[in-house]
């Protein structure tokens, strides 16, 4: 004896599934219509929750998905370009460039004479090191001379000194010799 399976309510829950699933995605499908979106398999899936399979397997929401896609891609195709710049806000851009270059040309020329004055006084420094450096050893020189001088001025006062004492020396033993007699 073959028992007969009731599948009927594995059936009628799989249809409600089915059922829930397209009711998400004519949603979802309106949705991105709604929002002025790109209606693609890959869209529609995100938004109404289902796989990318299913849409393909369900040939009335395949057929309306392709249908959607091809809308929105002519539709794209039929969108004015954006606009360009007119031309006074070409040229209002182009004066706020050259004004801001000839800003930059000023302060560049600016900052060139403030180099230009400070290589001036690096020379002058260097000129001063110079000047410092003969002047250092002129002083050497100078201090020198003056300590030859001071010893050659002692030697010569001592034998000044000595001669004096000799002289004095002198007279005073000829004064002795005076009251000697």
């Amino acid at each position: 004896m073959k028992h007969e399976r009731n599948v009927e309510g594995l059936r009628q829950n799989a249809q409600k599934k089915r059922q829930e699933a397209i009711k998400r995605t004519d949603a979802g499908i309106q949705q991105l219509l709604k929002e002025k979106r790109s209606v693609n398999f890959k869209s529609v899936a995100e938004v109404a929750g289902v796989s990318t399979a299913w849409l393909y397997k369900e040939p009335e929401i395949k057929a309306r998905i392709e249908r959607l896609r091809e809308q929105g891609s002519s539709s794209k195709k039929k969108a004015p370009p954006k606009q360009r710049a007119s031309d006074a806000s070409k040229d209002a851009i182009i004066k706020t460039l050259k004004d801001r270059c000839a800003k930059l040309d000023a302060e560049i020329k600016g900052l060139r004479e403030q180099i230009e004055v400070v290589y001036g006084q690096i020379m002058e420094i260097e000129v001063l090191k110079q000047q410092v450096e003969q002047i250092k050893a002129e002083n050497w020189k100078l201090k020198e001379e003056v300590e030859k001088y001071r010893i050659s001025t002692l030697s010569s006062d001592r034998s000044k000194i000595q001669y004096k004492v000799a002289s004095l020396i002198n007279r005073k033993t000829a004064n002795l010799s005076d009251d000697d007699r």
